[in-house]
């Protein structure tokens, strides 16, 4: 999915000169803290140090990670899956009724909106039809459960999207809370049943999993605590200057595609083993990577552009934070940490769940398994396209292939992990589709500085696609609204919710976030 992103107004009508500074904007929401120095890109930087962003930070070198047996790691807790039409603005964010069919069949946000004013919820409530009720949308539900006639939190939502479509006369697919489901994904368990609870006037309202995912992204979305964050800023505008010395294409095999077109092959049919007769970079697994890409000229003939960005400061995370975080994070902490996936003009934000690697050779480009057939001194590394950017402490050189899985948002179940999926052929197909409405997979590709004691101190990337920005919320952190001890007393979820709940919540929703006490206990009955 394309829409994982910070929401952000400004963005998509910006000419392109001026979308990074506006990006980097984006990244101030999450960053609490000074700007680093900035010095040589290869080298790992003060704003940019794995340290101030794992929870345990343990190993620095390849070595002790492979004695760890951390060269790959799985969560023992898969972040939860988002639903897609909950978050994003073009559909109404929490007021999309994603269990109306009928509203399903719209196209954009202005009919989806003219659909709900034609439609009204307070009509739907009074009918009285818990099925009926049970099709609203997760904010007309939270409204009507505390009692709040003027719709608030719906009516909010609503606004924020005709903000959005007053300026540019639609609303871009892209602006969305992502940025409160990624953190929520892994912070908050997976509500995993239904559950109904009362009105005031004890009218019984149904919220599915999906609508209690959807409270608790807009809860993080609008009420997060401070995080951890890390990752460099550009500051500088278009157009970029590009080392073309680092333009190169090279061919190298990456055993994980090589598993996946051996895994369909097996499933779907066909050659399972590698034609002998094939060229080497014909082979199945083999792939091309560059920092570089084609644009045309007047001639219609392709001509090379691109590379390694000169201005150190705009060259993303660097390969040794990055991959010395995912480990000790994700390996060594066992907790999520989320990932701005790309570089480019918009913010994607990943929560990860998995991670394995592998080595290549950066003078020979030779896939390994073996540390040391991958370690090249940079003396020896006449090869080096990177060798004016590398730092003064680098010694040797080692190349990783690395494989992220991340959680993403489904577009076609709103319950990827639970919803019925009765056209599966198999259960090895149903598994396989369930999977793909929860999780993506990543290449990335990269190479490791490492000092004279062999720890890692930096890196180049390979291609363009590489994570950004890292972050994650404090272990135990809580996103809470500014109305949370309004809410006094018991709340009997048997019986319709105390009349200081109610008020706490409907001044937070005027803040257009739900009370958390509210989502929180919604947490605890979908899973009892």
């Amino acid at each position: 999915m394309a829409d994982k992103h910070v929401t952000n107004p400004f963005l998509v009508n910006a000419p392109n000169e001026k979308r990074l500074s506006i990006r980097d904007e984006i990244r101030q929401r999450l960053i609490h803290g000074d700007e680093g120095d900035v010095a040589t890109r290869s080298a790992i930087r003060s704003n940019d140090n794995p340290r101030d962003l794992t929870d345990q930070f343990t190993h620095d070198t390849l070595q002790t990670i492979e004695q760890a047996g951390l060269r790959e790691a799985t969560l023992p807790v898969q972040p939860w899956a988002g639903h897609y039409s909950t978050t994003a603005m073009r559909t109404g964010l929490l007021g999309f009724r994603y269990q109306d069919l009928t509203m399903a069949g719209k196209v954009d946000w202005q009919e989806y909106r003219e659909y709900v004013r034609t439609h009204p919820a307070q009509v739907i409530i009074g009918s009285g039809s818990p099925e009926w009720v049970a099709e609203l949308s997760p904010a007309e539900k939270y409204d009507a459960l505390i009692g709040d006639r003027n719709s608030t939190l719906t009516r909010q939502l609503w606004a924020t999207g005709q903000q959005a479509f007053d300026r540019f006369g639609e609303v871009p697919g892209w602006f969305g809370i992502c940025h409160g489901w990624s953190p929520a994904s892994f912070m908050l368990p997976r509500p995993q049943q239904a559950i109904t609870l009362l009105s005031p006037d004890n009218k019984p309202i149904k919220f599915y999993p999906a609508d209690i995912k959807a409270l608790a992204s807009l809860l993080w979305a609008r009420a997060a605590p401070p995080v951890r964050f890390i990752g460099g800023r550009c500051n500088l505008e278009p157009p970029y200057t590009y080392d073309p010395e680092t333009q190169r294409v090279a061919m190298l095999f990456n055993p994980y595609i090589a598993e996946d077109i051996a895994r369909a092959n097996e499933r779907w049919g066909g050659n399972i083993e590698p034609d002998p007769e094939l060229p080497e970079e014909s082979r199945p697994g083999v792939v091309p990577i560059s920092l570089a890409w084609d644009e045309w000229d007047e001639n219609g003939e392709p001509q090379p552009t691109g590379g390694r960005l000169i201005a150190n400061e705009c060259v993303d995370t660097n390969p040794g934070t990055w991959h010395l975080a995912i480990v000790n994070q994700l390996g060594v902490s066992q907790r999520s940490m989320i990932m701005d996936s790309s570089f480019s003009d918009q913010v994607w934000n990943q929560p990860l769940y998995a991670y394995r690697y592998t080595y290549f050779n950066p003078h020979t480009l030779e896939q390994t398994d073996v540390l040391d057939a991958a370690k090249v001194n940079i003396t020896n590394f006449s090869s080096d396209i990177f060798h004016k950017y590398r730092s003064p402490a680098a010694v040797s050189v080692v190349g990783v292939i690395m494989r992220v899985t991340y959680a993403i948002e489904s577009a076609e179940a709103h319950e990827p992990e639970t919803q019925p999926i009765p056209y599966a052929e198999s259960p090895e197909a149903e598994a396989e589709m369930r999977r793909g409405w929860q999780l993506m997979d990543g290449d990335y590709y990269y190479d490791l500085e490492l000092d004279a004691e062999d720890r890692v101190i930096g890196g180049e990337w390979y291609t363009r696609d590489h994570p950004d920005f890292l972050w994650t919320p404090e272990i135990g952190a809580r996103a809470v609204s500014r109305y949370e001890g309004v809410a006094t007393g018991a709340w009997d979820t048997a019986q319709a919710m105390p009349v200081s709940w109610r008020d706490a919540a409907v001044r937070a929703a005027r803040d257009g976030v739900p009370l958390a006490g509210i989502v929180e206990r919604m947490i605890d009955l979908a899973n009892s």
